[in-house]
Parts: structure tokens; sequence; C-alpha cells
């Protein structure tokens, strides 16, 4: 039987209570775990040796254990074995700024560093099965816990701390933007992600911004209803992919019971009840949803809707036989959806060397079976 975490708030109160430490302690504890950014019991010298040496008899920091690193210069991608053997991911994207100072090589690394992005797994492998998905190839095999979850971004935020220490004011480095976006849908594991929304919003925890976490789902209608009756005011993405409902439903088998009409009817009342621009991911592929026709039709269902559309080429893979489509091909769709005052960026994948690109995800994992 594994051990509790130690970032457990029950657990830790229940141990400090019988063994009569003070609460100072345990705030001490989880200042060390979030703040200072330590996943081992030896690092965190604040504590004596023998409550360290107890404390590891009683818990372990992280209920996932790190399996594999691959990096390359813009991302780290992380395999993390769960408890019973699996292996899920969660992928460290680096933003630089396109127009570095001309610094030395080691100085650039550190200021032209904008922010840090993870996105992180809320389920081992997906039960959506889209088309164009590798991670839908590994269907699902459980929901990942609030521990889980909160402990991909533990082991974010100590990489970078040791990759990156300190800012000019001397705080730590850490992770600024959260995606559930990896394996993946959020909105089937509603419970376990609303409460690690919980750890990463609180102050004397991870101390993220609502602005800094979105949540990216194929469009559960009944999850969405769930976000606005519990006031869960982070970003929503939405993995639209086609505004044609019989084209979306070859995409996505989920399309099927989540019809397209019904999905935008609650999307409008997120809008309403948060007053936040939805953010819509459209893949391009080749002949299937890169066509001129498809760009008016997504143009029209957003008119006049608070939305933001991320135009996505898909990311090629030897599993699938699909095709990205041309970067003249997707410009010329962003052109029609700006006439139409359509807000548009084109998405970079620039980290598909380490198969850490969208629905590459799994990649390893399907490939070895």
């Amino acid at each position: 039987m594994s051990k509790p975490i130690l970032f457990d708030q029950v657990a830790i109160n229940d141990y400090a209570k019988k063994n009569k430490i003070q609460p100072f302690r345990v705030k001490q504890i989880f200042y060390e775990i979030f703040k200072n950014q330590n996943i081992k019991l030896d690092e965190i010298t604040t504590l004596s040796k023998d409550l360290r040496s107890d404390l590891e008899k009683h818990f372990d920091i992280l209920s996932l254990e790190i399996n594999e690193i691959l990096e390359d210069s813009q991302t780290t991608k992380i395999w993390f074995k769960t408890h019973d053997g699996h292996i899920i991911e969660a992928v460290i994207i680096y933003h630089r700024s396109k127009y570095p100072k001309p610094l030395t090589k080691d100085y650039w690394l550190l200021t032209n560093l904008n922010r840090i992005t993870l996105c992180i797994s809320s389920q081992i492998g997906c039960p959506l099965n889209c088309l164009f998905c590798v991670t839908g190839k590994m269907w699902i095999k459980r929901n990942l816990t609030r521990d889980e979850i909160i402990s991909q971004i533990l082991v974010a935020n100590n990489i970078v701390k040791n990759k990156f220490w300190k800012k000019e004011d001397w705080t730590l480095r850490a992770v600024r933007n959260v995606v559930f976006m990896w394996m993946w849908e959020p909105l089937l594991n509603y419970d376990e992600v609303k409460k690690s929304i919980e750890i990463m919003l609180a102050q004397d925890r991870l101390s993220l911004s609502r602005r800094h976490v979105t949540i990216s789902t194929a469009g559960i209608i009944d999850g969405i209803k769930k976000l606005i009756k519990d006031k869960i005011e982070v970003k929503l993405a939405i993995s639209l992919h086609c505004a044609d409902q019989e084209i979306r439903e070859k995409l996505m088998p989920i399309a099927k019971t989540q019809k397209l009409n019904d999905l935008m009817k609650v999307i409008d009342e997120y809008v309403k009840a948060t007053d936040n621009r939805i953010f819509y991911e459209y893949i391009m592929i080749k002949d299937i949803t890169d066509k001129p026709e498809l760009a008016n039709k997504l143009a029209n269902l957003l008119k006049n809707r608070l939305a933001h559309v991320n135009l996505i080429a898909y990311n090629k893979n030897p599993m699938i036989n699909l095709q990205e489509s041309s970067i003249k091909t997707i410009r010329e769709f962003q052109d029609i959806l700006e006439k139409k005052w359509i807000t548009v960026t084109i998405r970079d994948s620039m980290w598909r060397s380490v198969k850490s690109s969208c629905w590459q995800l799994g990649y390893e994992a399907v490939v070895r079976k």
C-alpha cells in the first residue's frame, strides 16, 4: 500500500496532531514543497534531520515516479510512472523572445525566457479515439488523482528551478501557465481536476492566476455546465477542429453525442457567466479541414462570439495516414477568418522532435505495444 502524500492537508494534520508537531512546522513543509520547489525530503533543510527521517517513513512527497526525461531547446518531456505501473506524460514548454538581445549564450537562456507553460495529463490514455490523435490509440486505463495531477507540476517546478534558478528579482522561476491538454479529456475526470485546480489557485500552494490555468476539452457539455455551476472561472479551450457537424463526427467520435449546436449553446452560457474569451483549437489537415468553405463556416459559427481561433497544423505521425496542410493553405484559411473579424493565431509546432506536439503524446507507448 502506498504512503499518503505529504501535501495532503488532512493526512499531514492528523500526523502532526498525533506526534505533537506545531502548526508552524506544517506550514513550513507546505512552503518548502510549493514555494521553494523541493521534491525530496533531504532538500528541506529547514526541518530537523530526525523529523525529515520520520516524515520519510510515513509520507511520499510525490505520487508519481519520474521514469524518463527527454529535452530539446524548447521543451522538457517527462515520462512518469504511476503506482500501478502505467506511464503518463507532461511537457514543459519554454517560450522565448523572438528578438533576443545580443548576449552570451548562457545569459540569453535566462534573459530571453518570457514564460514557462506546462501541459499536464489528467487521464492515463484517452477514451475519445479521435482520428488524428495517437493518445486515443492507448485507449483509457483510468483517471488520475488530484495528487498525481499536482505531482506533475511539482516535478516541473523543480526542473525549472534547477535549470534556470532565480529571476532578476531573486524569486525562483516556475511554471506560469498550466494547461490540461495532454493525456486527456479533463472534463471526464471532473472531480479530481477540480480538486487539483483548487491547489493550483491557492495562495499558500501554487498561487497560479485563474488566467494562467486552461482546461482544454473536446466539448463535454455536462462538464462545462459543472464549471459554470461551480464557478471555476479558468480559461477554456475547445478542441473544435471543424465547424461542420458531419466532418467533426468523423474526426471526433465524441461529437456524435456532443452535438455542435448544443455545445455552442453551453459555451455561450459559460461566456455569459465568466466573461472569458474562449479559445478554439482547429486542426489543419490537408484536404479535410483546410478548405475555404470550412473557413467560412467557422467564421459564421463564431460571429459575434467572444472567441479566438488557434490554427494548428496537423503534426504528421507515421502511425496515422493524414497529411498536414501547407503553410500557404493555412495562411489563406487565416485570411478568410480575419476578413470576417475573427481573431486568429497560427500556432507553431516547434517541439515535434521529442514527440511533444499536439496529438503525439503517448507515441512511444503505442509503438512499444
